[in-house]
């Protein structure tokens, strides 16, 4: 900020003998400098700066306390929707209209008294008009308790009844995005529909499906064309502790210009086509509203919506203008300019990135009451996301590792604490079935060593992932079971009609000749081709494998991730 003499060295003479009449000061006979420079020692007098601040109309005092509270300065957009606008008019219509005398012109009035300067600054959004006390007046102002206690935006929340902590539930849903695209490859991150539907059913947060697409490519974990897993990238980045994983996801998305927050908002739509926003002004700017809010503190949702509304409205627009961007509500197709709609663009784009982005990726946690969530509080560890060094990082103790568990049935049930490698490496080889907040369930069918064979692993590779991942031998019957499928490739299906059809007669005996498979079989349909109830497709699917067959189950939800 500049001094006061500067500020008054850019008016005219008329506007300097207005301010020396309201500090009741004499100006010397002279050019315009020299009565700046005896206007600014005159005002800079200790006790004056406190006269004239006692003497303030009530909206001018608000003004002024508003500024202290925010280090002397803020954008004038901002100041003009809080206080009301700054008359702008020349010296012939200012000395017929005397604006400052209007008790309701709380900006007039400081500006008139020398204690609000305008000047343009440089903004994370371009260039910006500010209003601003001249720092050296601003030191001799008196601090009023409403400036010093000035909170953070927003207020303290009671501790919520539910509670959804940050993890690295981001890291795991990479792991297995990884794991799909290296078992098939996609042309593009744009997946179509049915696999994003079956690709989701084993992501601990589905809804982060779309910013992981997007932040993989950055960080050259996914390469193009085919959209595949780079291997190298991918071995360093499964290798990281969980926690730095993370961190790295989170480097991702602060330096995404591919991920725009505001065109993934939930009920914001682009009515031009292109987004008017730059991605990385809009995520600082919105950052740097979170930055005072302190740690281990439940901060209030709707409390911090209503105060960044009302203090900070214009943080993501250029010059504060709301009239110029095209945006309209999703659902009803109405036009979302004009200040009037901030709470349908900002409101929503603020409580999306806290909900959103912010909790995926292990930044916040949230409270959560009656399904709503009502507060969120700066979770340990991000550092870099709200504002922490990173030598404020607590370092966490070594999670402990459990090991897989491989079943004589074929089902490999994976624990999160599993090492990311491992289990990326299981993902490669098995058939998923699913995905749970404590760990994963996989299993070993045709299907699944057919997708490694393709991926250029055999048999021999999958008994060596599953053995180092358990930490055990594998279990008699389902490495015959494996070395069978070697041979003879694949055994049968369980489709979803519920008949097992089968490549080879032969099979259809053997299944038939033993009691542990034979109770389960219906009528022979065919000479290979059985009919299975519904109920019996588990049991038989886990004793074909103690027997050393490989069956698929039916497919269940469509499209394979």
């Amino acid at each position: 900020m500049q001094p006061l003499r500067r500020t008054l060295e850019d008016h005219d003479l008329g506007h300097l003998r207005i301010v020396a009449e309201l500090w009741e000061v004499d100006l010397p006979a002279g050019p315009a400098r020299q009565a700046a420079a005896a206007l600014s020692h005159s005002m800079l007098t200790p006790g004056a700066a406190t006269e004239i601040a006692a003497s303030l109309p009530p909206a001018a005092d608000a003004a002024l306390t508003y500024l202290q509270a925010h280090g002397g300065r803020a954008p004038l957009a901002d100041l003009a929707r809080a206080f009301g606008p700054l008359s702008r008019m020349g010296p012939g219509r200012r000395d017929r209209e005397k604006p400052w005398r209007d008790p309701k012109a709380a900006l007039d009035a400081l500006y008139f008294r020398g204690l609000l300067a305008l000047a343009f600054a440089d903004t994370p959004i371009g260039p910006q008009e500010f209003g601003f006390i001249p720092h050296d007046l601003l030191a001799r102002l008196p601090s009023s308790a409403a400036a010093l206690d000035a909170p953070p935006l927003g207020r303290v929340a009671p501790d919520p009844g539910e509670v959804r902590l940050a993890g690295t539930e981001a890291v795991d849903d990479a792991t297995t995005i990884l794991a799909a695209l290296r078992r098939r490859p996609s042309r593009s991150e744009d997946l179509p529909a049915a696999r994003r539907s079956a690709l989701s059913r084993f992501l601990l947060q589905p809804a982060s499906l779309e910013l992981l697409l997007r932040l993989l490519p950055e960080r050259a974990l996914l390469r193009r064309p085919q959209f595949r897993p780079d291997p190298e990238a991918t071995r360093q980045f499964l290798e990281l502790p969980p926690a730095r994983a993370r961190r790295r996801l989170v480097s991702a998305w602060l330096e995404s210009r591919a991920w725009n927050d505001l065109a993934h908002t939930p009920g914001v739509a682009s009515g031009a086509g292109a987004w008017p926003n730059d991605p990385l002004v809009t995520r600082s700017a919105a950052l740097l509203l979170l930055e005072d809010i302190p740690n281990g503190v439940w901060w209030d949702l709707a409390a911090f919506l209503e105060a960044v509304h009302a203090e900070s409205p214009a943080f993501q627009r250029p010059a504060g203008d709301f009239d110029s961007w095209y945006l309209q509500d999703q659902a009803t197709g109405r036009t979302l300019s004009g200040f009037e709609n901030w709470l349908w663009v900002e409101g929503r784009l603020l409580r999306f990135l806290i909900e959103g982005p912010l909790a995926w990726l292990g930044a916040v946690d949230l409270g959560v009451e009656g399904g709503t969530v009502v507060a969120f509080r700066r979770a340990q560890g991000v550092g870099i996301v709200l504002g922490e060094s990173a030598a404020e990082e607590p370092q966490a103790p070594a999670a402990v590792s459990e090991t897989a568990n491989v079943d004589p049935d074929g089902f490999v049930r994976v624990p999160r604490s599993l090492p990311s490698a491992q289990r990326y490496q299981i993902a490669r080889v098995t058939t998923w079935v699913q995905a749970a907040p404590d760990g994963y369930v996989y299993r070993v069918t045709p299907s699944g060593l057919g997708s490694a064979k393709t991926q250029g692993l055999t048999p021999a590779h999958v008994r060596a992932i599953l053995e180092h991942a358990s930490g055990k031998s594998m279990p008699p019957g389902l490495a015959a079971a494996i070395a069978r499928w070697q041979r003879r490739l694949d055994e049968g299906r369980i489709e979803s009609t519920f008949l097992m059809r089968l490549n080879d007669a032969r099979v259809v005996r053997e299944l038939k000749s033993h009691r542990a498979t034979a109770r389960y079989l219906g009528d022979v349909v065919g000479p290979t081709v059985i009919a299975v109830r519904p109920r019996d497709v588990e049991a038989l699917l886990a004793a074909a494998a103690h027997l050393g067959l490989l069956l698929d189950p039916p497919e269940v939800g469509g499209e394979s991730p």
